[in-house]
């Protein structure tokens, strides 16, 4: 009697917990039936899968591709919405019930938040924010395996909200910008590299900082996966702020590019006027232009050259050098000069200020 109570006290031991499912009232999924986009509302949802309230009947197996969000119309901002793989497991009368298909390596919790109430987890926000992070840990795991239960801990357990959502941010946006690379699947990146940037790029504050940090871990990730000369980028980008960047990249789209011996690209010098400056900064206070120029003088990210007349404020010589493959030389005016190529990883400095960092026809250095 003992023995048989024995075994299955054992066997109820292995079979694994069912994650638990929770009522989302404002939670909805949009899928595609041909041409057609359709709502469907979720009754519950948990760590592992769904149930949809929907017309729709799939068979058991099919795969289909869901856009999670809150009820109402198709939202655009990224962070309102998240696309996820589902696969049909069974249909009654009501809808269909799915189960999620994670990128490898995802680690979705939801419901675990110690800050939180039960009812607070249950926002559609707090779902998605959730599976965010989850694709994160799937990106970062897969560029550094030898990182994978590091990043766990650290965006699960370590990071306060914040400097979660900057985290994420800059891993779906590293992700986003090597995914058209070819053998995007196979690059890696040194794990010391993916460890600062994550933890050093989230205590940025402002969205063009996250910009170069993804920018920074996208140019990070090799085939062979073993270069770690991008650390001098990140002790550099420690040190740069909003305002730095943006004068950065407007001396970059305006100066005029000559080619240089071994393949190398550099470029004339930039005046602007005190006017210049302010639209470009978005600041009227030239005090505080003045010390950021001097502190990329004090970076020599920039060389200062005396006005050639009484209008010019500051003019600058910025080097758009490129390397390929990167590198870094003993000068550190010449390997600092590369930011645009190492933090974005883009064939052209246009392309890299108008198409990531969001820049237009409209910009005011224009």
């Amino acid at each position: 009697m003992n023995s048989s109570h024995s075994h299955m006290d054992t066997q109820t031991s292995h079979q694994p917990q069912r994650a638990e499912r929770r009522y989302s009232p404002s939670l909805a999924a949009y899928h595609w039936s041909g041409s057609t986009l359709h709502l469907d509302p979720v009754r519950d949802i948990s760590s592992t899968g769904a149930y949809l309230l929907t017309q729709e009947r799939w068979e058991p197996g099919q795969m289909i591709t869901l856009t999670l969000q809150r009820t109402g119309p198709l939202e655009k901002a990224k962070e309102n919405f998240i696309a996820v793989q589902a696969r049909a497991v069974r249909w009654d009368d009501h809808g269909v019930a799915v189960s999620f298909v994670l990128p490898p390596g995802a680690d979705l919790r939801l419901w675990q938040s110690p800050l939180k109430s039960a009812s607070e987890q249950t926002e559609p926000e707090d779902i998605l924010r959730e599976f965010r992070v989850a694709q994160a840990i799937a990106f970062l795991s897969r560029i550094s395996p030898s990182n994978a239960q590091e990043m766990k801990k650290l965006l699960h357990q370590e990071l306060s909200n914040y400097r979660l959502d900057c985290a994420v941010e800059i891993a779906l946006q590293a992700e986003k910008l090597i995914e058209a690379a070819i053998d995007s699947e196979k690059m890696r990146a040194p794990a010391r590299i993916v460890k600062r940037i994550i933890e050093d790029g989230s205590w940025s504050d402002d969205l063009w900082l996250l910009q170069f940090w993804a920018g920074l871990l996208a140019t990070s990730c090799t085939t062979e996966g073993g270069d770690e000369s991008n650390l001098t980028f990140v002790d550099l980008l420690c040190q740069l702020k909003a305002l730095h960047l943006r004068i950065l990249a407007a001396a970059a789209t305006k100066s005029t590019k000559l080619l240089a011996g071994m393949g190398r690209i550099s470029s004339k010098p930039v005046s602007w006027t005190a006017a210049d400056l302010k639209k470009i900064t978005g600041s009227h206070d030239l005090i505080r232009i003045e010390r950021d120029l001097e502190h990329l003088n004090d970076l020599r990210l920039i060389s200062d050259r005396p006005p050639r007349d009484g209008g010019a404020y500051r003019a600058l010589a910025v080097s758009t050098r490129r390397y390929l493959p990167a590198r870094i030389d003993d000068d550190p005016a010449i390997a600092l000069a590369s930011i645009p190529t190492k933090f974005l990883g883009i064939e052209g400095e246009h392309e890299w200020t108008a198409d990531v960092c969001g820049f237009s026809a409209s910009a005011p250095w224009e």
